[in-house]
């Protein structure tokens, strides 16, 4: 049987949750991803779907593509 036990999450100040905030990555487009995330850098989406910051013609299933949403 699985273990279920409270943990300490990960939140942001208050005052900045409303620029974290983003939709999933899988219902926006990219270019959607990047206006959202246009000036914000905030932005969870520069995590998820970090390709949007790497330039156009970009492989989303790339190393480079992974290693920057882990940086």
């Amino acid at each position: 049987m699985a273990t279920i036990a409270p943990f300490r999450a990960v939140r942001p100040k208050s005052e900045l949750a409303s620029q974290v905030a983003a939709p999933p990555y899988d219902v926006v487009s990219l270019q959607e991803a990047r206006d959202l995330a246009d000036g914000n850098p905030y932005c969870f989406l520069r995590i998820g779907r970090a390709e949007l910051e790497l330039g156009d013609g970009i492989d989303p299933y790339s190393a480079e593509v992974y290693q920057k949403g882990a940086h």
